[in-house]
């Protein structure tokens, strides 16, 4: 029966794939150490992870075809470029996905990874406070529990577009610094434009993400004040989290903030934003965002203003 691994790649070196336009191309192998000591047989499945800035990110999977430990060998079937290395693991023919270097696992699903120790034990991962993984700890080849591989595997069927590195790729001048365009945000103000549906939905999201930080031991205490620039006060020993939520009907990853909400996003480590797609169906789906998130993997647009009258001086009133 097939084994699950993870090999870790350097922000080094996915940042230099990614610059090279490696981006939505198959994973062919990976190189490094370690990989006959961990149990890496033929047939076993090799995830390839890596992390920036604490969070964790998925390029790829294979099935393993070969590996190899020469690298005169690996020279030959991988090209004179190749760097050198210990030892290669070759991806069988047909099993390899497209990498990507910005793909982030929710924080939700890297809570549910579980690595499997010496003594056959699964824990899960490390972390480095709040809202980082410990990096150290992923800088090996090891063995995850099948339940993990499947929330990787989840991960990576779900449709990922992975913006080309600046000054390359076939991006429209136009929108390569602001990618909503006028009928985007025509779209999106639609789409919140019931707001009986939206009152339903925002309470529906909020009733979903309360249970979820309850059951993982958190308190969790309403905010009233709209001052604050978010919903929810979560905390849980000496972490704490200010929480915004918010809820759709749809199941695309679009949402509205204001503008307090938005300087929140910015300016306070402790942020978070909870989004629950598909609200009020029978299975509501949670994501988490941190504010850096919001800046590194959402594009946004203004899309209200606030008028005041001016007064005599400024104008008449109707």
């Amino acid at each position: 029966m097939s084994r699950y691994f993870m090999h870790f790649w350097s922000d080094e070196l996915c940042d230099a794939h990614y610059q090279a336009g490696f981006s939505g191309e198959d994973l062919e192998f990976t190189a490094g150490a370690g990989f006959r000591e961990a149990g890496v047989e033929t047939g076993d499945v090799i995830y390839i992870i890596s992390a920036y800035d604490g969070q964790f990110l998925l390029v790829g999977r294979m099935i393993v075809g070969s590996l190899l430990q020469s690298f005169e060998e690996a020279k030959v079937l991988l090209g004179d470029g190749v760097e050198k290395a210990e030892e290669y693991v070759i991806a069988a023919l047909g099993t390899a996905t497209e990498q990507f270097f910005t793909r982030q696992l929710r924080w939700e699903e890297v809570g549910d990874l579980r690595v499997v120790h010496e003594d056959g034990t699964a824990k899960p991962l490390k972390f480095a406070g709040d809202d980082a993984i410990d990096t150290a700890a992923l800088e090996h080849v090891r063995e995850l529990t099948a339940a993990s591989a499947a929330i990787l595997d989840e991960a990576i069927e779900q449709p990922f577009h992975e913006h080309p590195p600046e000054g390359g790729g076939d991006v429209d001048d136009e929108f390569e610094e602001d990618e909503i365009g006028d009928e985007d945000l025509a779209a999106i103000a639609l789409s919140f434009a019931d707001h009986e549906v939206n009152s339903r939905a925002q309470t529906a999201a909020r009733e979903f993400v309360t249970r979820a930080f309850e059951e993982k031991g958190w308190t969790v205490m309403p905010v009233h004040d709209i001052g604050e620039g978010f919903d929810l006060h979560c905390a849980m020993e000496n972490d704490h989290l200010h929480v915004v939520v918010r809820g759709t009907v749809h199941e695309s990853l679009e949402f509205l903030l204001t503008e307090i909400e938005y300087a929140r996003a910015e300016e306070d480590d402790s942020f978070a934003l909870c989004l629950v797609t598909s609200a009020l169906s029978g299975e509501p789906h949670l994501s988490t965002f941190s504010g850096d998130d919001l800046y590194h993997l959402f594009d946004a647009r203004p899309l209200t203003w606030a008028f005041r009258f001016r007064g005599e001086d400024g104008g008449e009133k109707a």
